[in-house]
């Protein structure tokens, strides 16, 4: 299953939305998951190429672009749509680089900025533009908000990415259902999962996520230990792999090789109807809180509300977790195209459990996006 990656058409679309809605003279994009969101620029996973600063220049009013990276990345770079390019040399294997890459980097940067668009008024992503000496502040504004706000809705070339990146994470829930027992590890468990999720893909994946089981499934979150599942344990399965930039989010509960008690099997009913409540209200325009309460308040009727102490779901794409967040106060609003996640959880001694699925905010309701087994037994 080869997966697909952003394309030109949809890079240039972006890049000339931003340049729309700023009001200057030159955008410098340096946040890597905006690199490939602008310019389709991603260092492949695992590499050397993926350690070190690249920028993406934005010239405003003509729309030019320019990707300024170091000579590991010149192969990503190739493939990226950009106008220009300019690769400096950071090491060659010869001869001693003499200055950390980063700095190199900023270095670099502000040569370009001070020999190119020294009257500039630049837009900058402020949590990851590096400090240029002799770059007065006046002439800079953040831009950050504006490229968030952009993201929330997913464009075509974004969506093909999350849909196939949500069937390789389909593979490596399989895969635990297949080979969930009791006398394997969480971590062998971990490994076995990630080997799906990178056979499905074709390409290497990073999986992130919560494996716990037993009475670890009280911490609601952490990663795979040494720690040997027994017979009768819960297990939670919250898997995150990232394959070409994008995230999957899908989360299953499984009782190994055992039936569930009536608490459990009144807990696999709750979340259920607690993540179908949550789906109903899933439409352009809703309230991210009121989300979050629809989940709570069906959890409660169900007599789990006191267990159920996270988020309802969150926004997911690049990032993981990123807007909207579906939390008690927030004033956020569903937009169409929004990707979001509906997670209803619970955490009580010898009851703990929680599912997850995927969906795409439309005019005409919410499209669900993962099809994994949810049950809590095999």
């Amino acid at each position: 299953m080869p997966i697909p990656a952003l394309t030109a058409e949809g890079c240039s679309d972006r890049r000339s939305r931003l340049a729309q809605l700023f009001d200057g003279d030159l955008i410098i994009i340096s946040n890597p998951r905006n690199l490939y969101y602008y310019a389709g620029f991603l260092p492949p996973f695992p590499s050397l190429a993926q350690w070190g600063p690249a920028y993406l220049l934005l010239e405003v009013n003509e729309g030019e672009t320019t990707l300024l990276c170091h000579n590991f990345a010149e192969a990503a770079a190739e493939k990226s749509y950009t106008d220009t390019m300019e690769i400096w040399g950071w090491y060659d294997g010869i001869k001693n680089p003499d200055q950390e890459i980063f700095s190199q980097g900023a270095r670099i940067l502000g040569e370009l900025i001070r020999s190119r668009y020294r009257s500039a008024r630049i837009g900058i992503e402020s949590g990851s533009f590096p400090l240029i000496p002799g770059l007065s502040p006046e002439k800079c504004s953040d831009v950050s908000s504006l490229i968030a706000r952009q993201r929330r809705s997913k464009y075509p070339d974004e969506l093909a990415c999350i849909r196939s990146v949500l069937e390789a994470a389909l593979a490596g829930h399989q895969a635990a259902r297949r080979e969930i027992r009791a006398g394997i590890s969480e971590i062998e468990l971990f490994n076995l999962i990630c080997g799906a999720v990178t056979e499905a893909a074709g390409v290497p994946a990073m999986l992130i996520g919560d494996i716990i089981s037993g009475p670890r499934t009280l911490e609601i979150s952490g990663g795979p230990t040494r720690r040997v599942i027994e017979r009768g344990d819960t297990v939670i399965l919250d898997l995150s792999p990232v394959v070409g930039g994008y995230r999957a989010d899908y989360t299953s509960t499984i009782i190994v090789d055992a039936a569930p008690d009536r608490r459990q099997l009144g807990l696999e009913t709750a979340l259920q109807a607690a993540l179908d409540e949550g789906k109903e209200k899933l439409w352009p325009g809703s309230r991210a809180a009121d989300i979050y309460w629809a989940v709570k308040g069906s959890m409660e009727q169900h007599g789990f509300g006191d267990g159920f102490t996270h988020h309802a779901g969150h926004g997911l794409g690049l990032g993981h977790p990123e807007a909207p967040f579906f939390v008690p106060h927030s004033n956020e609003e569903l937009v169409r195209g929004d990707v979001v996640t509906l997670e209803p959880g619970c955490y009580e001694p010898g009851c703990s459990g929680r599912i997850e699925h995927v969906f795409l905010v439309t005019e005409n309701g919410p499209e669900q996006l993962t099809r994994h087994d949810t049950r809590f037994t095999l």
